[in-house]
């Protein structure tokens, strides 16, 4: 019987026959696993509350089979008032399933996972850019799981001194004014944006919530991890960040 006590954060919550719930969790210790909570869809259960979405849960576990069945749990941060929120929702329901679509099952990723909890955390504070911390989650997300751009020297010729770099998808990273002339599919960058790109890889996500972005350096760095994302990860489901978008155009309007 294997037994194991680990930290997790729920990112799908799924019915299974009448009072069960299949639980998709990324743990501390295991990494992305699939978990049965048995009755924790009574209202009495005492794994209702950490298996709701984005629970971040003490976990006890016991393997059966090609799963883990929870035996006990104790809420450490519920995130429940992100499901209040409808821009909270949509940019914390997307980093879910950013894990959830990437990160293989059993490997697991510690720095990944505190990033998360970390980024839950600021999705749920007052006064907070929603956009560049998750621009900022993305960016540090790409370094964990291996996809690191280079953006504090050229990939070309490894100068760090330049002032007007480009940013080359195909190569990994910025290449300078005279490297660049040796390459096709360069995407303009203003060497603010890459200075920003560095301080976030960098430094904490907590840390760098505190900065004040433009909106100008916010929608570069967008369409660069964009265009990088979907090269490297394939094509994402933006799908509730693009109505969310839709509805702050449609209220400026």
């Amino acid at each position: 019987m294997v037994i194991i006590n680990t930290q997790g954060i729920v990112l799908k919550s799924v019915p299974y026959k009448e009072n069960d719930l299949i639980l998709t969790v990324f743990s501390r210790k295991l990494g992305k696993i699939a978990v049965i909570a048995r009755g924790a869809k009574k209202s009495k259960s005492s794994l209702l509350s950490s298996s709701q979405i984005f629970s971040y849960s003490n976990f006890t576990l016991k393997k059966e089979g090609h799963m883990y069945r929870v035996t006990q749990s104790e809420i450490i941060k519920s995130f429940y008032n992100l499901s209040y929120n409808f821009e909270a929702f949509s940019y914390g329901t997307y980093i879910l399933k950013l894990i959830d679509n990437f990160m293989i099952e059993n490997q697991p990723n510690n720095r990944l996972f505190i990033l998360l909890a970390q980024a839950l955390y600021l999705f749920c504070e007052e006064d907070i850019d929603m956009e560049y911390v998750t621009l900022c989650f993305e960016l540090k997300f790409l370094n964990y799981i291996g996809f690191k751009p280079i953006v504090n020297t050229c990939v070309s010729c490894y100068n760090k001194d330049f002032k007007n770099p480009v940013f080359n998808i195909y190569e990994g990273g910025l290449l300078c004014e005279k490297c660049s002339v040796n390459y096709e599919h360069n995407l303009k960058m203003n060497i603010t944006t890459a200075k920003l790109m560095d301080y976030i890889l960098k430094n904490d996500i907590i840390l760098c919530s505190k900065a004040k972005v433009s909106k100008y350096l916010i929608n570069e760095l967008s369409k660069i991890l964009k265009i990088y994302m979907n090269e490297y990860l394939g094509k994402i489901n933006k799908k509730s960040l693009d109505v969310l978008k839709s509805l702050n155009k449609k209220g400026v309007e």
